[in-house]
This record gives structure tokens, sequence and C-alpha cells, in this order.
């Protein structure tokens, strides 16, 4: 499995993927399919070229709430990420988790 880069990956990359279907693997053995819901762009401070931004993730149908932490996140062209997921809320349709990407 190829990986992005974290430091190239932008907004509107995310944003084209909002409604797939992406896997969060929370451990070796347990990973959830999940959805990106929404892609936010931050005021905040970054030394790269690309502007800061949040991406939300929602397990789908999966209403447990699993601690934060680094997790592989792979995308739809089968390219992952490991990332520093933060549960934010549930709502009927799952757990929601949050990326920001500085």
């Amino acid at each position: 499995m190829e990986t992005y880069d974290l430091s190239q990956i932008t907004a509107a990359e995310f944003k084209a993927l909002t409604g797939e279907p992406v896997i969060i693997h929370f451990a070796e053995n347990f990973s959830l399919p999940s959805t990106i819901v929404a892609v936010n762009k931050l005021n905040g401070y970054t030394p790269l070229e690309r502007s800061s931004f949040s991406v939300e993730f929602r397990t789908d149908g999966d209403h447990r709430v699993i601690a934060q932490g680094i997790f592989k996140v792979v995308l739809p062209d089968g390219k992952y990420l490991d990332i520093f997921l933060v549960p934010i809320a549930q709502d009927p349709l799952g757990t929601r988790y949050e990326a920001v990407f500085s």
C-alpha cells in the first residue's frame, strides 16, 4: 500500500472525497468502514505551502468511541495516511472523528 505525503495533501483533495467510503484501522485487527463527512478550512498558521484544514470522518453505523490516537486511514484509491484522529461527536449514523492538517 502506498502512503500520501502529509505535507502535500490538500483540503481540495479531501473535499473531492466527501461522502466517499474510507477504512479506519484503529488497531491491527480492528478496522471500521467510515465516510468523509466534512472538510473545513482553518485560519491557523502553517509553514507549508498549503492552507490549514480539518477533515471529519464518521464511522458507518458504529457508535463506539475510540480514544484519540494515530490511526491508518485508507482512502478510496487504496493509498493511506497515518493521521491523528480525535473523537468529536456521535450522531445517529456513527461516531465522528476529526483530523487537523496544519
